[in-house]
């Protein structure tokens, strides 16, 4: 039988080897050789991404919901070899046809079986303390390293192979991380509870959804994580644009992407020693302090620091979303309710940065767009912060008096 830092270290490896890492990662390595090399405008390909976004929302509750009913072993293992095998296809893409759409409904739909939320009941039944923390590793800290990783191996592959070597290549390495560590080590622990951390919530999706608290920590978790990663996706324009040198903007966009890493670490210690929401919600109010600190000076420490609190905000809720929904609905559907607040974030996701360049485009500058996003983000950190008042209201259906077994 697995142990768990066996069934963890396979549900790293998973999280860096799907959708988010590898092919995300990759992605902007693939973009100039493969519209090049076919002909295409660079509006042709990032169509790829929209697909497997739209596909992926769709299909995650849904993913979601199976993991809970058969366990997470064969999903994501399916999810993997789909993700594979979307990538295979690209290698043998030759324009925008059926190949291309069924390429990234694959990918789409793999990374919907073998996403974020396939892993939170695992994580949690192996871990009853530190549980935050272990669910901030595997699916904020994992798919990150994974990123930093894959970007210079990509470009190293397309150097030497071409594109379509690289992309069988990287296929190659899903491949082997669904046969391996999916198929071989992700069990969930023999003998679990499907409470929550506070041992007295068991809910299903659909009494999940019929609670406040449900919708507050939706609507806290997709509008903070789509408004801080649709902010980052614009910061280089937004400080070349006043000046700042190319250089030191890379180098501000670099300090964001470690401080999310360490922000994941940070958030996932607090959250299993917090006892109110409240010292958690400071994560999420903490995005705001980064935009006036950017905004008030383009000095180097002023960029710096309101990189590292944007960092660190991306980083701990990401890890914190799904660890909020197993501290108030328990394990019995964590996978399918965080699928649910998943596919809300996605979608929010594809419009956020794309409503801050319109806002742009209107008024010329970025500081009206940046203003209403940190509105945003304190509407965010708000919900955020009434869960515990409205978790006192469950319905008493909810409340469990008996775990149950959960075997695989």
């Amino acid at each position: 039988m697995p142990s768990r830092w066996q069934a963890t270290v396979a549900s790293a490896i998973c999280m860096a080897a799907g959708m988010s890492a590898v092919f995300m990662g990759s992605f902007p390595v693939f973009l100039e050789p493969v519209s090049r090399d076919l002909g295409w405008g660079r509006a042709t390909f990032p169509q790829f991404l929209t697909i497997a976004s739209v596909s992926a929302a769709l299909l995650m509750p849904i993913g979601g919901r199976l993991v809970d009913r058969v366990g997470i072993r064969w999903p994501v293992t399916g999810g993997l070899l789909l993700v594979s095998a979307g990538m295979l296809l690209l290698a043998v893409l030759q324009k925008p046809d059926v190949v291309f759409w069924l390429a990234a409904l694959f990918v789409g739909a793999g990374s919907a079986f073998a996403g974020p939320p396939a892993f939170i009941g695992l994580i949690s039944s192996w871990y009853d303390r530190n549980r935050a923390l272990a669910l901030g590793c595997v699916i904020s800290v994992a798919p990150a390293l994974g990123q930093a990783i894959i970007s210079p191996v990509a470009q190293n592959l397309v150097s030497e192979w071409g594109w379509r070597g690289a992309y069988q290549t990287l296929a190659l390495v899903t491949l082997a991380a669904a046969l391996v560590a999916a198929a071989g080590f992700l069990r969930v622990r023999p003998l679990t509870s499907s409470t929550g951390t506070s041992g007295q919530t068991m809910a299903s999706a659909g009494q999940a959804l019929r609670t406040p608290t449900f919708w507050l920590l939706m609507i806290g978790s997709s509008l903070s994580s789509a408004t801080i990663i649709g902010t980052t996706v614009h910061i280089v324009a937004w400080q070349t644009g006043r000046g700042v040198p190319a250089d030191t903007a890379a180098l501000v966009l670099s300090a964001l992407s470690i401080a999310g890493m360490a922000g994941a670490f940070l958030a996932g210690y607090a959250a299993d020693r917090a006892r109110s929401i409240h010292l958690l919600q400071v994560f999420y109010a903490l995005p705001i302090l980064g935009l006036a600190a950017m905004a008030a000076s383009v000095a180097v420490p002023a960029l710096l620091l309101g990189a590292i609190c944007i960092g660190v905000a991306m980083g701990a809720t990401a890890g914190l979303a799904p660890f909020l929904a197993t501290r108030y609905f328990g394990l019995k559907a964590s996978a399918e309710i965080f699928g649910i607040i998943l596919a809300v974030t996605m979608v929010a996701l594809g419009i956020v940065p794309m409503l801050i360049g319109i806002g742009y485009d209107l008024t010329g500058n970025y500081d009206t767009p940046l203003l209403v996003a940190a509105a945003v983000i304190a509407i965010a950190a708000i919900c955020i912060g009434l869960l515990d008042r409205a978790d006192r209201y469950r319905p008493l259906s909810m409340d469990a008096q008996t775990p149950i077994m959960v075997e695989e």
